[in-house]
């Protein structure tokens, strides 16, 4: 899928089919979580990374992005009496590929495949005061497949505001009967260069 993606960006490139290209630099809020995880609750992180966009037409562009995303959830649990507050912090690079549609405006709608892929994942519990970190990498995926949908919106013709819900197309862990997925809402803000 991804070795597809790259060369449709790339034949779109070849044959001059872009009217212009614009480049730039993006950061922001991620609320993340993991689906189908037992009183998992949601985890503030971030991402920060770059964006090229190829305009097709007035309405209709492709922009693929290069993303740091700090990823993950928390949840606590009592175990023989003991509260345990856990935090499972995921960190990824994300590509995402993205088909924008200009709405009206500078209002864009945005949907595209997304490849994740797992740099580190820790996981973290405190109790009584106590604290200990195990890696945990091994146990889950190196790949993550989702689907981004969002909105943006330009204003002032170089900053962009916009806000997207990627949901997890494929199960993160390696083993056991676990579903769960990645989940999250980022909200960013960008300059076009």
């Amino acid at each position: 899928m991804k070795k597809f993606l790259f060369a449709a960006v790339a034949l779109f490139i070849v044959n001059g089919a872009f009217a212009q290209i614009n480049f730039g630099a993006k950061a922001g809020v991620n609320l993340a979580n993991v689906t189908d995880a037992d009183d998992a609750s949601m985890k503030f992180g971030f991402h920060v990374g770059g964006f090229a966009e190829f305009v097709i037409n007035e309405r209709i562009s492709i922009q693929p992005e290069l993303l740091f995303s700090t990823q993950g959830t928390t949840t606590d649990y009592k175990e023989a009496g003991v509260s345990i507050d856990a935090s499972l912090n995921l960190n990824y690079i994300n590509v995402p590929v993205l088909l924008k549609v200009n709405i009206a405006g500078g209002l864009s709608a945005e949907v595209g495949p997304q490849v994740g892929f797992l740099l580190s994942a820790k996981l973290k519990e405190e109790a009584m005061g106590l604290s200990a970190t195990e890696d945990v990498k091994d146990q889950l995926k190196t790949l993550d497949v989702s689907l981004p949908i969002g909105l943006s919106y330009t204003f002032a013709e170089k900053f962009v505001v916009g806000a997207r819900y990627a949901f997890g197309l494929t199960k993160i862990s390696k083993e056991g009967d676990s579903k769960s997925k990645n989940s999250v809402i980022q909200i960013s803000f960008g300059y076009k260069f």
